[in-house]
C-alpha cells in the first residue's frame, strides 16, 4: 500500500473518530427533564427539575419555549407560561414556570409539558400522580395555604398573655402581612416588589410601647443558589446574598406621638450548617438554618415628643435568625418549630427610648413605678431578642411559647425578660411573597 493511501486512511479514521466524539458529546448535552410537579401551595407554579448536565439559562428561560396543558374531567386546556424563574437552576437544577392562571385543584387528572427551543424538542412524560399534581398531602390548595411558621408567612398573627419579670402582666400581639410580586420580562427575572406591614404591640400599665412598621419593598438575589463549603453534599453551605431595599417606609406609635420615615438597604446571607436529607418534609424548616443580615436605616424624624424633628440620621442594622423544625405527619401533630431572632440597631444621633430602670421609685412599694417611665434620648445600641417555640396541632394554627427582651422602633420601649404563652395563626398566599419579605 502506498504511503499516500495510508495517510489518507489514517486521516479518514481520525476524522471519523472526532465526528463520533463530537456527536456523542452533543448527545450527552441534550436537555433531560427528571421531574415535573405542581406546587401544592401555589398552583400558579410548575417546578421542573433537570437531570445533569444542567441546561443553560438561555435554553429554557424564554416563556415561549414552554407548552403546558392541563386535563380535567371537562377536557384539555392550554395554560400559558408568563415567566420562567431560573434562580435555583445552578443549585438544584430546578426552574419554576409561573403560569398565567392556577391549575385546577378539584379534578386535575394530568399535566402535559413540552419544551421546544431552537435545538431541542422534549415531550415530557405526562404528570399523573397525585403527589406530582400537588393533590397528595393536601387537596385544598388554592389561594390560601398553610405556612411553615413566623419566618415564611405572608400573613402571621400571634396573640398571648405575658408575664413580665419585675413588671405588670401584659397582653401581646405580634402580627405582620405582606405581598410581593415577581418582576419579569419575557426572558429575564428582575426580582420582586411589594408591600409589608408589621405590628408589635403590648397593652400594659407602663408606657405605651406599640410599634407599627410599614414599607414598600424590593428584593432580588445576587447570584444563584447555594455554595457548598466542602466536598460532600452534607457540607455547610452559604446561599447567594439577598438584596432587599425598603424604598419607603414609616415607623409610628399607635398614639401618633412618634413618626419616623425610613429608607433602608439590607443584605441577607443565609447559612446552612448541614444540608437537609432528601426525605425531609418541606412543611417546616427541617434542618438548622441561620440568616445573617446587615444594612443601614436612614431615619427622618417627622414627629417626636422629645427627639429633634426634621433631622436625618442613620442606624446601623444587624440581625440574625435561627430556625429549625420537625413535621412528623401525625394526627394532632402537624409540626413543631423553633425560631430565634436577634436585631441590633446602632443610631448615629440621639433617639427616644424608655427604660424601666429610670422609673422613679414608688414610696409605697420601694420599687420603680412602671407607670411613670420617663422618655429619654440616647445613642446607645438598641437590642431585641425574640425566641419562639411553636407547636402546630393543625396546618394553620397552634400554640406558642415565647421569650422576648429588648426594644423596637420607633419609641424603643425596653421590655425586660418576658415569657408568653398564646395562640398562633399563619397563612400563605400565592406569588410566593413570603420568600421575598425579610422582616426588619
Amino acid at each position: 500500500m502506498r504511503h499516500e493511501d495510508k495517510t489518507r486512511i489514517v486521516r479518514y479514521a481520525a476524522t471519523l473518530i472526532v465526528s463520533l466524539l463530537l456527536s456523542s458529546s452533543l448527545f450527552a448535552q441534550k436537555i433531560k427533564v427528571a421531574a415535573v410537579s405542581v406546587d401544592p401551595q401555589n398552583r400558579d407554579v410548575l417546578h421542573v427539575t433537570f437531570d445533569v448536565p444542567k441546561p443553560s439559562d438561555s435554553s429554557i428561560q424564554n416563556r415561549d419555549f414552554w407548552i403546558v396543558y392541563q386535563k380535567t374531567s371537562g377536557g384539555s386546556k392550554r395554560v400559558f407560561v408568563k415567566g420562567v424563574d431560573t434562580s435555583q437552576l445552578g443549585t438544584n437544577g430546578e426552574a419554576a414556570l409561573r403560569l398565567e392562571g392556577p391549575l385546577s385543584s378539584s379534578d386535575l387528572k394530568e399535566v402535559d409539558v413540552i419544551l421546544a427551543n431552537s435545538t431541542d424538542f422534549i415531550e415530557i412524560p405526562a404528570v399523573t400522580s397525585q403527589a406530582a399534581l400537588g393533590l397528595g398531602e393536601r387537596s385544598d390548595a388554592g389561594v390560601i395555604a398553610k405556612s411553615k411558621g413566623k419566618s415564611d408567612s405572608d400573613v402571621y398573627f400571634s396573640g398571648s398573655y405575658t408575664g413580665v419579670q419585675d413588671g405588670d402582666p401584659v397582653y401581646d400581639i405580634d402580627a405582620f402581612a405582606g405581598y410581593m410580586h415577581g418582576l419579569q420580562s419575557k426572558t429575564k427575572y428582575y426580582g420582586s416588589a411589594g408591600l409589608y406591614g408589621q405590628i408589635r404591640t403590648k397593652t400594659s400599665a407602663v408606657v405605651d410601647p406599640n410599634s407599627f412598621l410599614t414599607y414598600l419593598v424590593y428584593q432580588n438575589a445576587i447570584g444563584h443558589g447555594w455554595l457548598n463549603l466542602g466536598n460532600s453534599k452534607q457540607a455547610p453551605a452559604l446561599q447567594s446574598p439577598i438584596f432587599s431595599y425598603r424604598a419607603f417606609g414609616a415607623e409610628f406609635s399607635r398614639t401618633g406621638t412618634e413618626l419616623n420615615l425610613i429608607t433602608s438597604p439590607v443584605i441577607t446571607v443565609p447559612f446552612r450548617p448541614i444540608a437537609p436529607p432528601d426525605s425531609a418534609s418541606g412543611r417546616v424548616s427541617p434542618w438548622p438554618q441561620v440568616n445573617l443580615s446587615f444594612g443601614t436605616e436612614f431615619v427622618y424624624v417627622k414627629k417626636s415628643i422629645l427627639a429633634p424633628e426634621g433631622e436625618l440620621h442613620t442606624r446601623g442594622l444587624a440581625s440574625g435568625t435561627f430556625a429549625v423544625g420537625y413535621a412528623p405527619k401525625a394526627k394532632y401533630f402537624d409540626s413543631i418549630q423553633l425560631t430565634s431572632v436577634y436585631q441590633g440597631r446602632f443610631p448615629s444621633a440621639p433617639e427616644i427610648f424608655y427604660d424601666p430602670k429610670f422609673a422613679p421609685i414608688d414610696p409605697t412599694t420601694g420599687k420603680p413605678n412602671p407607670k411613670k417611665i420617663p422618655p429619654m434620648l440616647g445613642t446607645q445600641p438598641r437590642h431585641n431578642f425574640d425566641t419562639k417555640l411553636t407547636y402546630n396541632f393543625a396546618p394553620w394554627t397552634g400554640v406558642t411559647f415565647e421569650h422576648t427582651y429588648g426594644s423596637l422602633p420607633p419609641i424603643f420601649n425596653k421590655t425586660n425578660n418576658s415569657f408568653a404563652f398564646g395562640l398562633t395563626v399563619n397563612f400563605q398566599f400565592s406569588e410566593f411573597g413570603r420568600y421575598s419579605i425579610l422582616r426588619p
